[in-house]
């Protein structure tokens, strides 16, 4: 993951790690129609204060690729570093975004309810810092575990840091001689720090007792639910893949990997309210309730921000992080992001879904990444004008 390293192995995961298939086997294509539009010259406010355009932009923030997708059609579509359209590149933590879409389906099919208990469904976390925690606090990251997720700590990869040896545990970082034990036993060690619900902490192991619960309910490996539930029937150009931990699980935190139509196909799908060509994909009370984010999820969003310092591109002036989305305008605009510069942009009014794929050199720039959203927002906004 390290720079400068992930400019390349952002599209080469297969390549490095062991990965399993997600496939796209339903035999329809949501076809993408294009309408191109020159957006090369859209300015906007850079990172200095200084005025940009889109052109210059990208080439200077590490951008490896972005799709604009308005009123349903491609006006532009750009790649860098090597990258083309058959390139599948690291989507980290939009991965997230795709589980909770898979969790939303089963929800439709009854086959489990937002507020089960964890450890109704998985007996297995009995006895962990989710005894009496909620499906609803792990996908809204408000359970109450212990863990640390500071970027900061990056500079220490060779620490036995918890989120250093949770990334070993789940594939991201060489086990340099620790036993395998997987992510799921390694969350396990994790202790209670408060109780559940009482503020948004963002804690990337969460997801993945989520991808084991939708394991157990659908009888299937999590690879395999993505495969039947979201990409299949979402009508993806090409297969994803998603690498596993050192015992053979699929992260669900942060480690599928697309193409970037088939990322931006996935934000239309939530644009169309889970619809794709008229039928009914992701739940449609699923997605409203995603963007709508109720005002608990925004209780629980503004409290982890009491005390800290508001910083414009912090998201501290966002609405709420609800079902793996963080929801920037409320029934407005929201978006999955992962870290170094990863986005999957829905903007409702103006009808603009924007993929973009990047290899910045750290975890999370805070300036770049409001950058980057005031060239998504001066993008939206000249597509309507």
């Amino acid at each position: 993951m390290d720079s400068p390293y992930n400019r390349w192995s952002f599209q080469h995961v297969a390549e490095v790690l062991n990965t399993v298939p997600i496939s796209n086997t339903s035999g329809h294509l949501d076809a993408l129609p294009r309408a191109e539009i020159d957006l090369d010259d859209v300015s906007f406010v850079a990172a200095d204060g200084s005025k940009t355009d889109l052109s210059t932009h990208l080439e200077r923030t590490f951008c490896d690729a972005i799709c604009v997708v308005h009123d349903g059609a491609v006006v532009y579509e750009k790649y860098f570093n090597g990258m083309h359209h058959e390139s599948r590149h690291l989507l980290m933590s939009i991965t997230k975004s795709m589980t909770a879409a898979a969790l939303g389906v089963a929800i439709g099919r009854d086959l489990l309810s937002i507020n089960d208990l964890v450890t109704t469904i998985a007996p297995e976390f009995g006895g962990t810092s989710l005894e009496g925690g909620s499906i609803r606090h792990l996908i809204d990251m408000s359970a109450g575990t212990e863990f640390v997720e500071d970027y900061e700590l990056y500079k220490f990869p060779d620490s036995d840091f918890p989120l250093i040896e949770y990334e070993r545990q789940s594939g991201y970082r060489p086990l340099d001689g620790r036993v395998a034990i997987g992510a799921l036993k390694h969350f396990r060690t994790y202790p209670l720090a408060r109780s559940h619900g009482e503020v948004f902490d963002y804690r990337s192991p969460l997801t993945n007792v989520v991808a084991r619960i939708l394991e157990i309910v659908n009888d299937l490996p999590f690879n395999d639910v993505l495969s039947r539930d979201v990409w299949s029937p979402l009508g993806m150009e090409h297969p994803a893949d998603i690498f596993v931990d050192p015992v053979g699980f699929a992260v669900a935190d942060g480690a599928m990997s697309c193409t970037t139509r088939d990322l931006a196909r996935f934000g239309l799908a939530y644009l169309n309210d889970g619809f794709v060509n008229g039928k009914s994909v992701i739940p449609q009370s699923w997605v409203i309730d995603t963007y709508e984010a109720d005002d608990e999820s925004r209780r629980l969003y503004a409290r982890s921000w009491e005390g800290k310092q508001s910083e414009i591109g912090s998201g501290s002036e966002w609405f709420a992080y609800h079902n793996a989305f963080w929801i920037i305008k409320r029934a407005e605009q929201f978006s999955g992001l992962g870290i170094f510069g990863q986005s999957v942009w829905i903007d409702r009014p103006s009808r603009t879904v924007i993929a973009r794929f990047s290899s910045h050199p750290e975890p999370f720039m805070q300036m770049v990444a409001a950058e980057e959203l005031r060239g998504f927002v001066a993008i939206a906004e000249s597509l309507v004008d």
